[in-house]
Formats: structure tokens, C-alpha cells, sequence
């Protein structure tokens, strides 16, 4: 944890002192790389959110759709992405039967063992996206499959490619593209600035060598372009709606430069805690619960300062 933010984990023990539920516990326990007890974990597995999750769960592992949500249909998970975001967002690891199953699907639908289930697009992208979407998600998780690792490795190729010189070169991100995917890419949904490949390669950083990362994140943080998928504009800080920013910042919190990158965003969200350490971003925060529910503005500032607290968290 670097020096200026030591003290943002001082609230920890406040938040412990108004005996929280499981998951508030158990994501306190995970954020700070403590061990979590089996009991803890089990608690934890069989509360609200998650028995939510198991219970939408299809057999085959998936959520239905995978990506494009089906308008005609109600569902608390409208796509498995949406679920995986859930399962992020409470960081449930492998090694249960929810996440094992969702992985083992996900690796299924890279290798063409599983039937992509929301049909495709007429456009030049999907087909080259749809392994994006799946590999970004299953990033979350790990993986080692053969499929999984070709498409990291494409797209490791790719970025950096892009950025061979230091700057951002959109001819060279194309060319490359063009060569190993088929399409080009720049400026479209499926470009480096997409939330697909900031999860993909968040996730994957220690692959990537440090300049690229220092480059990449630079030219995210300072390009004055919207991430694909979300309304955020990264130079423009916490002028951004708080809840799709922190979709953004999640992913990007994974990479080891994220907290020298956006130093100055980090201090004006440290700056804006109450007086007792804690976040409160009303019920327009969109992010996943922890606690039963919201009545209680307590509970609700728990969950928020939990969330928040991720962004700081070692790596």
C-alpha cells in the first residue's frame, strides 16, 4: 500500500466494530490477504447475494445469454457477464462449485466445446469480439486452458504492437489487428480502449512489461476518449459518474501502475470520506451489495467503503 493511503485502512476496525455480515467479513479478510477460516467462507458462500447467484446458475455453468441481454426476458442476471461482474465484485475465487462450473463453461465456449448462445452481430467486430468477451471475463479467474492463453496472446500482441514507439499508434494497432484477428480496431467497440481489454489485461498484467503498462495506462488515462461500454472519460476524474467510474476502476486497479497513474484521482476520493474513514454514495451507487439491504445508511456505508477500499488494496 503506498505511504499516502496507509491510513485509508484505519476504518477496517470501525467497520468490524459494527458487527457486519459475512460477506462484509469476508472481503475485508480477502482484501487485506488474511487467511479466511473455513466457517468464515462457509457463512459467507451460503449468504443472500451468493445463494442468489447459485440459484440463476444454468446447468451447463453459464447465466443464459453471454453477452447480449435478450429484452423480451426478466432476469436477475441478464447475462453471464453480468454475473461474473457479481462474482468479482464479491471475489469469490475457484475452487466452489459456482465459480468452477462457470469457468469450465467459459473455457468450453473459447474452444468451441460449448454453443455461443446469443448468436451474432452484422458486423465486421463480433465475431473477433466474442472470444474478447469470454477471455476478459474468465480473466477474472485465471485460466490456463490452450484457447484462453490464444487469446490473450493475440491481444498482448496487438497492444503492444500499438505501442511499440511509446505512443499510441492507431496504423500499427490496425495493421497488427487486421493480420491476427482480421478486422481493425481503432475506434471501434473492440479497440484497446475498450472495458473488455482494460479487464483482459488488468487482469493479466504481470504479463505485460512495465513500460507498455506505464504507456497503456497513460494513453487510457489521458486520451479524452469515453471507455467503450461505459459513459467514463478518464482525464475527466470523479466528474464521472461515480458508478460506472468504478467499474473502470476496478479493472484498472489490478494493474501494478494504477495508483502512481491516477495518484491525483486517488486523493480526491480519500479527500471526499466522512469524518470517520467511511464512503456513502446514496443507492444511485450502482455496485454489488454485501449486506442484506440498504435501510440501514450504515449498512449502505459499509458496502460503499468496502468497494472503494479494493481500489487501494495491495496487488
Amino acid at each position: 500500500m503506498r505511504t499516502w493511503a496507509m491510513d485509508v485502512f484505519d476504518v477496517v476496525n470501525r467497520i468490524l466494530e459494527l458487527s457486519p455480515c459475512a460477506a462484509v467479513r469476508y472481503r475485508i479478510k480477502r482484501m487485506l490477504k488474511q487467511d479466511v477460516e473455513p466457517e468464515l467462507f462457509e457463512e459467507f458462500y451460503n449468504s443472500r447475494w451468493v445463494e442468489l447467484l447459485k440459484a440463476n446458475q444454468h446447468e451447463d455453468g453459464g447465466f443464459g445469454r453471454f453477452h447480449s441481454r435478450d429484452s423480451k426476458l426478466k432476469q436477475t442476471f441478464p447475462t453471464t457477464e453480468l454475473a461474473v461482474d457479481s462474482i468479482r465484485m464479491l471475489d469469490i475465487p475457484r475452487g466452489n462449485p459456482l465459480v468452477d462450473k462457470l469457468c469450465d463453461y467459459m473455457e468450453k465456449l473459447l474452444a468451441g466445446e460449448a454453443v455461443w448462445p446469443d448468436g451474432f452481430e452484422k458486423n465486421r467486430w463480433y465475431r473477433p469480439a466474442q472470444p474478447v468477451f469470454v477471455a476478459s471475463k474468465l480473466s477474472a479467474f485465471g485460466s490456463s486452458s490452450k484457447a484462453y492463453m490464444s487469446v490473450f496472446n493475440t491481444w498482448h500482441t496487438i497492444l503492444k504492437e500499438a505501442f511499440r514507439d511509446g505512443d499510441y499508434n492507431k496504423d500499427s494497432a490496425n495493421r497488427t489487428a487486421k493480420e491476427l484477428i482480421g478486422c481493425d480496431i481503432d475506434g471501434s467497440y473492440i479497440d484497446l480502449h475498450s472495458i473488455y481489454l482494460i479487464e483482459l489485461f488488468g487482469n493479466m498484467q504481470a504479463e505485460l512489461d512495465t513500460e507498455l503498462k506505464q504507456n497503456y495506462l497513460k494513453w487510457l488515462h489521458h486520451n479524452g476518449k469515453p471507455v467503450h461500454y461505459t459513459s467514463v472519460i478518464l482525464n475527466q476524474g470523479l466528474d464521472n459518474s461515480m458508478s460506472e467510474l468504478y467499474r473502470v476502476y476496478l479493472p484498472l486497479s489490478q494493474f501494478s501502475n494504477f495508483r502512481t497513474e491516477f495518484e491525483n484521482e486517488l486523493h480526491h476520493l480519500l479527500a471526499i470520506r466522512n469524518h470517520e474513514g467511511f464512503w456513502n454514495f446514496g443507492k444511485a451507487f450502482k455496485c454489488q451489495r454485501l449486506s442484506e439491504d440498504w435501510r440501514n445508511p450504515a449498512r449502505m456505508s459499509m458496502d460503499h467503503t468496502v468497494m472503494i477500499l479494493a481500489l487501494f488494496a495491495d496487488r
